[in-house]
């Protein structure tokens, strides 16, 4: 099934650069080049990846269902990362030890979603993309603009569980996908609490630039 898998996103790929070469023939031709040997290298390309995507589709049986919940799933496990980084980040610099124990909850909390999440793109018979965290610039902001930040994530998280609900018929992806999206939506019912608890509170938190290492896929 990975092979499957592989040799899919392999077509994607090469569906690309198809797409990009036709775009190089049009503006050759708007442009009124006149380097015979560029054309003709032109035409060649696109013949062949034109001839290798169709292949592809007669001999393997692609299963576009699964293929789409695997994509589903990888944007899933790179939303789950940021989160891991934005709580484990935050809960290492806040002065407030409550506070700094319930932002380290919630990080533990994603990197289970994020394992869980892992492991059915592997039944699937796809592989997870383990995508480096969005890179952090040095800045400072209150805990309240920080709690605004968490709660923002939380909304996407939310939302793009329920549209991946809305868009697969599968009983059991559902009812996965389900399970995560309701642990969001706890999580976005505490951040919320701690708006309320920390509103009047001006600490300053400075973010200096932040290195995370995970043991399930590097630094």
């Amino acid at each position: 099934m990975k092979f499957n898998q592989s040799i899919r996103f392999l077509k994607d790929e090469l569906a690309g650069c198809l797409e990009k070469v036709r775009g190089c023939s049009v503006l050759f031709k708007e442009e009124d080049i006149k380097n015979y040997e560029v054309r003709e290298l032109l035409e060649n390309m696109e013949k062949k990846l034109d001839k290798y995507i169709s292949k592809m589709d007669n001999l393997i049986q692609f299963d576009d269902e699964k293929y789409t919940m695997v994509q589903f799933l990888n944007e899933v496990l790179k939303m789950e990362y940021n989160g891991i980084l934005d709580y484990t980040m935050y809960a290492s610099l806040v002065k407030d030890p409550a506070l700094a124990s319930d932002l380290k909850k919630f990080g533990a909390s994603e990197g289970m979603h994020a394992l869980l999440v892992a492991d059915m793109i592997k039944n699937l018979g796809g592989v997870p993309q383990f995508n480096p965290p969005k890179y952090r610039r040095e800045k400072r902001l209150s805990v309240l603009e920080m709690l605004e930040e968490h709660k923002r994530g939380e909304v996407e998280a939310v939302e793009l569980l329920e549209r991946g609900m809305k868009r697969f018929s599968d009983p059991e992806f559902q009812y996965f996908i389900g399970k995560i999206r309701l642990d969001e939506q706890e999580h976005l019912k505490e951040v919320e609490r701690l708006m309320k608890e920390y509103k009047e509170l001006h600490a300053i938190i400075e973010v200096k630039d932040y290195r995370w290492r995970d043991d399930y896929a590097g630094d």
